[in-house]
């Protein structure tokens, strides 16, 4: 039998962490396979991703910045969440059948619940986001479908989401007006870049939970929140070795186990690229 490949597939993913979390479950559980990444432009996206999605033995992409809507027209098949967020971020090729979900809005939500098992329950009256791009649109819908009852979200862009801000439950602010609002929430999410937060100190409740779904601990967001207890921060590597499992048991029909060593080696990784 031929060996099975995937990729990860987006502008800037020579650094991505992701071949890490594949090759570790790959010597876990014995599974023939390769897991590499693909660097695209985007001027090249229409031209280079055709002959990727034609290659042998392809069992499937995780597709990162700024794809995720683009490669929605070369798929046959999308699940109803990764229609109601406009996104998909793992394309599973089977019998040459292109099939697309989102898994962001899975790994944040198991993210939560992982917490949740291993410290306390989270309040559900308000919520933070920050950022607007990436993995925010599933982020969001994810937050809805928990429950919470009021979503802020802050934007360097404000007109890049102040139509969002129709619903009871959705609320949209500009960036700069962040610190007026961190003393409401209940759960604080970061999106954004370590380079591009901005130097805030947030006072927060005494209980709020920080999550950074940027991968460097460290980031200004998580200085600015130094108040916040260690064992109420959520790093970006949970979301994303969450968000993997399902790709991992769709393209190879073993569901990975989360266990403590895979962060120790994401970790590792991290420091090792200061």
């Amino acid at each position: 039998m031929s060996t099975k490949k995937a990729y990860v597939i987006g502008t800037d993913v020579s650094s991505s962490l992701s071949p890490i979390i594949f090759r570790y479950w790959f010597d876990k559980y014995g599974v023939d396979a390769e897991y590499n990444f693909k660097e695209i432009e985007e001027s090249s996206f229409n031209k280079k991703i055709k002959p990727i999605l034609e290659e042998d033995n392809l069992c499937g992409l995780n597709i990162t910045i700024p794809f995720k809507k683009k490669i929605i027209s070369y798929i046959e098949k999308i699940d109803h969440h990764s229609s109601n967020i406009g996104a998909v971020n793992c394309v599973t090729k089977k019998n040459n059948l292109l099939e697309g979900v989102n898994t962001d809005w899975i790994g944040f939500q198991k993210s939560i619940e992982w917490y949740e098992k291993k410290q306390s329950v989270i309040d559900k009256n308000t919520a933070i986001v920050i950022g607007y791009g990436g993995s925010s649109k599933a982020i969001i819908y994810s937050l809805i479908d928990c429950g919470f009852k009021k979503i802020k979200i802050f934007n360097r862009n404000f007109d890049k989401i102040k139509k969002i801000g129709n619903k009871t439950s959705l609320l949209s602010f500009h960036l700069r007006d962040l610190p007026k609002h961190t003393l409401t929430a209940d759960l604080i999410i970061n999106t954004v870049p370590a380079e591009v937060f901005p130097n805030y100190q947030l006072k927060t409740k005494k209980e709020v939970v920080g999550f950074d779904i940027v991968y460097k601990p460290g980031t200004k967001f998580l200085q600015g929140m130094n108040n916040i207890a260690p064992t109420q921060r959520i790093y970006g590597t949970t979301m994303l070795v969450h968000q993997a499992a399902p790709c991992f048991h769709k393209w190879f029909d073993v569901k990975p186990e989360i266990d403590k060593e895979i962060f120790i080696i994401l970790n590792n990784a991290i420091n090792k690229r200061k």
